[in-house]
């Protein structure tokens, strides 16, 4: 896991049924609201909600999302 990755889960929410907007979600992973889109188009990504057109993420499932997608360092 990068440096970010592992800061990015200290700054989730606590609970893991908090959901977080699909707007607030690139402060996390650092990266931008267009990745999420395409990652939503594609099938890649954290597993996320739609509740008309709002696309929310559940914070297990992007702490399951990150763990499942961490990389070891290459040396």
């Amino acid at each position: 896991m990068t440096p970010d990755a592992a800061y990015a889960l200290k700054l989730l929410p606590e609970a893991d049924e908090a959901l977080i907007p699909s707007s607030r979600l690139p402060a996390y992973l650092g990266v931008a609201e267009q990745t999420l889109a395409r990652w939503r188009h594609e099938g890649k990504g954290p597993a996320f909600i739609k509740v008309g057109r709002a696309v929310l993420y559940q914070t297990g499932q992007v702490r399951e999302w990150l763990q499942a997608n961490k990389q070891g360092i290459a040396s």
